[in-house]
C-alpha cells in the first residue's frame, strides 16, 4: 500500500474527520465514521462541519460522534485558517481523515500538528499528507471515504454499512389512514437538477390522484417563492398541497423526511436523507455535478429515473423523465412496500 500501516491500538489521542461541505457528501461520510469508531471505540471521534450541518449530525447522534463547528465558515465568528488550526491544536489530535479534497483541510491538519494525516493524493496535498491514497475516480462515494479509513489501517474491514439517520418525531399533522408523499423538484438554484415547474406541477396532478394522499412541497429559503407558486397553481386545480418550503431546520427536515410514507426528489440532499431514513424514495436524475453512479443511494428502497435525452442543453436533459413515468414508478414503490409490510 506505500504506507506504513497505523495500528489503532497504539494511538493515543483524539480522531478527527474532516467532512464534506454538501448535505448528502456529508451523509455519505457516515459509514467510513462507523468504521472510525470500531477501530476507536474509547476514543473521543470528533468531526469537523460547516455550521449549517450541525443540525443534521443531531439525527446521527448513535455514531458516538462529537461535533466540531469549523469557525472558518461561520456568519457570526468568522475565524481564519490559522485560528482554526489553533483551536484544534489544543484538543491533542492524533490522526485527521480528509474526507473532502481540499488543500487547505490538509495543510489546517497540518498546522493543528496531527502527525497522521490520511487523505486522497490530489490538488498537490501529498506532501502535508502522512497516509496518501491514489484517488479512484470511478468510486462511489460511500466506498472511497471508506476506503481511506480502511487502508490506512491495514484493511481490517471487508464490509461497510449504509448511512443511517434517526428522525425525531414530526409536527407535521399526517394522514394516518392515507399516504404522506413528499416532493423536493427543486427550484431554478439546483440549475441542470432543476425539474421545471411546469412538469412539477403535472408531477403534482398525478399524485393527487392516489386516495387519501397528503402532498407536501419541500424546499429551502432560496427556493421558497418558486414553491409557493407551485403551490398556488396546485390549489387552483383543486389540489390541497402543504408548502413546507423554507419554513424548517434542517433537523426538522430529517423529522419530516422520516415521517413520509415516500418521497420524490431529484439528485440532492432531500434524496440522501430519505434513503438514510429507509423511507422509500424515487430519485429524479437529470445532469447533475458529480456521475450518477458515484453517488447513488445504496438501498433498495429507491427507484432512480434517469434520462435518455438527446437534447445538447444540459439544462433541458431532466425534461425527458416524464411526469406520468414518475407517478408510475411511485405506485410501484408504494406496492413493493405494503407487500415487505404485510
Amino acid at each position: 500500500m506505500g504506507n506504513k500501516v497505523i495500528v489503532s491500538s497504539k494511538l493515543d489521542g483524539a480522531v478527527l474527520a474532516i467532512l464534506p461541505k454538501f448535505i448528502g457528501d456529508a451523509i455519505n461520510t457516515l459509514p467510513a465514521l462507523a468504521l472510525l469508531k470500531q477501530l476507536y471505540p474509547t476514543q473521543r471521534v470528533c468531526i469537523l462541519i460547516r455550521p449549517h450541518l450541525a443540525e443534521l449530525f443531531t439525527r446521527a447522534a448513535h455514531y458516538g460522534l462529537e461535533i466540531i463547528l469549523d469557525d472558518r465558515h461561520s456568519r457570526n465568528k468568522h475565524q481564519g485558517l490559522y485560528g482554526m488550526a489553533s483551536q484544534l491544536k489544543h484538543q491533542n489530535f492524533a490522526l485527521a481523515v480528509l474526507f473532502r479534497g481540499s488543500l487547505t483541510d490538509a495543510l489546517l491538519a497540518r498546522l493543528a500538528g496531527i502527525k497522521n494525516v490520511i487523505g486522497y493524493a490530489q490538488n498537490a496535498r501529498r506532501p502535508l499528507l502522512s497516509h496518501a491514497f491514489k484517488l479512484n475516480l470511478c468510486h462511489h462515494y460511500i466506498y472511497r471515504y471508506c476506503k481511506l479509513v480502511n487502508d490506512a489501517h491495514g484493511r481490517p474491514f471487508t464490509h461497510f454499512s449504509t448511512p443511517k439517520l434517526i428522525a425525531n418525531e414530526s409536527k407535521l399533522t399526517l394522514s394516518k389512514q392515507g399516504k404522506n408523499i413528499a416532493l423536493y423538484l427543486g427550484g431554478k438554484v439546483k440549475g441542470t437538477r432543476y425539474y421545471p415547474q411546469k412538469l412539477a406541477l403535472q408531477v403534482i396532478q398525478h399524485v393527487s390522484t392516489i386516495q387519501n394522499i397528503n402532498i407536501f412541497l419541500l424546499g429551502d429559503q432560496s427556493e421558497q417563492a418558486e414553491m409557493e407558486a407551485l403551490a398556488a397553481q396546485s390549489i387552483s386545480k383543486g389540489i390541497t398541497i402543504c408548502n413546507l418550503a423554507g419554513s424548517m431546520s434542517l433537523a426538522e427536515l430529517v423529522d419530516n423526511i422520516g415521517a413520509m410514507d415516500a418521497v420524490i426528489s431529484i439528485d440532492s440532499g432531500p434524496m440522501h436523507i430519505a434513503a438514510a431514513c429507509e423511507v422509500p424514495c424515487v430519485a429524479i436524475v437529470g445532469h447533475g455535478t458529480s456521475p450518477w453512479s458515484l453517488v447513488a443511494p445504496k438501498t433498495r428502497k429507491l427507484i432512480a429515473l434517469t434520462h435518455q435525452s438527446m437534447s445538447l442543453s444540459e439544462v433541458d436533459m431532466i425534461q425527458d423523465i416524464e411526469p406520468a413515468r414518475i407517478y408510475h414508478s411511485l405506485l410501484e414503490l408504494m406496492r413493493d412496500q405494503h407487500t415487505n409490510q404485510s
